[in-house]
């Protein structure tokens, strides 16, 4: 929930200023503007479509992990956009962050479904989605914010070095140790019981 969270945050800081940056800072028309900013979805369907493969061949813990360390670095390629073959840097970045972030989405769901009680799943799913949904307001206020303060692409900066480096924050939970995730809880009765 905490790496949803600081992604989402991240995510919809840049996000928030994308479009401006693309049409004042690098001088893209309207049309170039939409090709672009659809190549982060076009990412999304192909992580969504390669994420039962990635977790059958490595894990799904595995999985998460290499995936966001391979995709969140990517978004250094945002902040690098310029006009001519420079728009290629967009282009890629936003791609490969589309499919790290659906890749993660499908782990991640799937996890929460297959972990959590029955009793407890709307608990567990709705505090889950509350925390990572509200993030994406804060994060859209923060890239306004640095936008107007800062400039547009030093907001892009500030706000993908960090997501670079979110990756880590699975890496170094209990999931970077482990090559599937649990598939369920064990009940309170039973974690005491000897097998």
């Amino acid at each position: 929930m905490i790496y949803g969270a600081t992604l989402n945050l991240l995510l919809m800081g840049y996000q928030a200023v994308q479009v401006v940056f693309l049409v004042r800072t690098v001088g893209v028309g309207a049309g170039a503007v939409g090709l672009l900013v659809m190549c982060a979805s076009l990412g999304g369907v192909l992580g969504a479509l390669l994420a039962t493969r990635l977790c059958r061949r490595w894990g799904d813990a595995r999985a998460l992990v290499l995936t966001q360390a391979v995709a969140c670095p990517f978004a250094l390629l945002l902040p690098l956009t310029g006009p001519g073959p420079r728009l290629l840097s967009f282009a890629v970045g936003a791609f490969v962050l589309g499919v790290g972030v659906a890749v993660g989405n499908v782990v991640v769901g799937t996890f929460r479904q297959t972990y959590s009680p029955p009793a407890l799943l709307g608990r567990v799913s709705s505090a889950s989605m509350a925390t990572n949904q509200g993030t994406i307001a804060i994060g859209s206020a923060l890239g306004g914010v640095l936008g107007s303060a800062i400039g547009l692409r030093p907001t892009l900066w500030v706000l993908t070095a960090p997501l670079a480096l979110t990756w880590l924050l699975v890496a170094f939970s209990p999931v970077g140790r482990t090559r599937e995730l649990p598939r369920a809880a064990v009940p309170a009765a039973e974690a005491g019981s000897p097998r």
